[in-house]
């Protein structure tokens, strides 16, 4: 098994555009996990999310021409993840109902460190997620790119062109949202990061 490439961004997408094809496998080696784990949570579904992952992907080898080097690479490809998580949901939607918010119930927080308490914490994480999936679209949106990636809002207004105050709102209004539905722990899980 060969090593991964350790070269920054900024060098394998420099290789990239001198036409060195394994620097885009270099790329996708090292931003597909994060990659596939956004695009889960803005869908809801992990064999979907793998499949646009690909996509996504995809369509970043096809229109590595229009790379702009002021945003950085993960967040270039949010912006194609994002769009086609959006056409997924559009079409989704049309087919499917989400789980009403009264069915998720309340959440119980845990301190223990045994099989049951385990239990406990897996079905919580299960909770926060089915929440995080109830939320308006473009609260999840922001929700997820900020607080689970990691995103600054200047970043995320470049990929959404949506200006980061709207961002902002609509993160923290998502995180509240959260809080109404959930309690507290969502703090402590967002802290922890997701």
């Amino acid at each position: 098994m060969a090593a991964p490439d350790e070269r920054p961004d900024t060098e394998l997408i420099a290789a990239m555009r001198a036409g060195q094809a394994e620097a885009f496998a270099a790329l996708t080696e090292r931003h597909r996990a994060p990659l596939l784990r956004c695009i889960a949570l803005l869908i809801g579904d992990a064999s979907e999310a793998e499949s646009l992952t690909q996509e996504t992907l995809a369509r970043a080898l096809e229109h590595f021409d229009q790379f702009r080097p002021e945003l950085n690479f993960p967040a270039w490809l949010r912006g194609i993840a994002l769009n086609l998580a959006r056409n997924h949901l559009r079409t989704r939607a049309r087919h499917a109902r989400p789980v009403p918010p009264q069915e998720l119930g309340g959440a119980v927080a845990d301190s223990g460190r045994g099989v049951l308490s385990q239990l406990v914490r897996d079905e919580l994480h299960a909770r926060l997620w089915l929440a995080v999936g109830l939320l308006p679209g473009p609260y999840r949106e922001a929700f997820v790119l900020h607080y689970v990636d990691g995103l600054d809002y200047t970043t995320l207004s470049a990929v959404t062109g949506v200006s980061a105050g709207a961002l902002r709102v609509r993160a923290l209004r998502a995180r509240s949202l959260l809080r109404d539905q959930l309690g507290n722990v969502v703090d402590t899980w967002v802290r922890g990061g997701a």
